[in-house]
């Protein structure tokens, strides 16, 4: 059994959906693009193209992505390179499957926390819209009452 069916295997043990599975950069890519997961796994030593092309891609379609990245490379060269290109996490082989885990619900945590937050904001912000609004709808009321064409002599007759 290859290394990205044990991982996909293991995923699956600890509850993780795994929706595909790529085993080379192209078409990590294709996939990620069509099924659009909420957390993506790359290999950096991953064929045709390697893992940070692969990363650059997927950064390229969705700047928020959680991309975490499992390598067996522990080089500062590797490490900042992939901090440049901004990989969520790295993980370095020989992993943990539970390290693995406890990462990945870091980040989709962190993830809906940001969401739940732009939610309140957006939520704070229409409430504040909808008193205006009220006030508004109140002072029309008001003045429509006291307008003068509602008073006029022919009116009141």
């Amino acid at each position: 059994m290859d290394t990205v069916s044990v991982l996909c295997e293991f995923l699956k043990i600890k509850g993780i959906n795994v929706l595909g599975k790529g085993y080379d950069g192209a078409t990590a890519v294709k996939i990620y693009k069509k099924l659009e997961p909420d957390v993506v796994f790359l290999d950096v030593m991953m064929e045709n193209p390697d893992g940070f092309y692969t990363l650059g891609k997927i950064r390229e379609m969705q700047p928020d992505a959680i991309v975490i990245l499992i390598t067996a490379d522990a080089t500062e060269e590797t490490r900042k390179k992939l901090l440049k290109l901004d990989a969520s996490a790295i993980i370095y082989k020989p992993y943990d499957i539970n390290e693995v885990v406890s990462e990945t619900n870091r980040l989709v945590l962190k993830v809906k926390e940001k969401l739940l937050d732009e939610i309140a904001v957006k939520n704070a912000r229409l409430q504040e819209i909808n008193t205006i609004l009220k006030n508004l709808l109140e002072r029309s009321k008001n003045n429509s009452i006291h307008n003068p064409q509602y008073f006029n002599k022919k009116n009141m007759n």
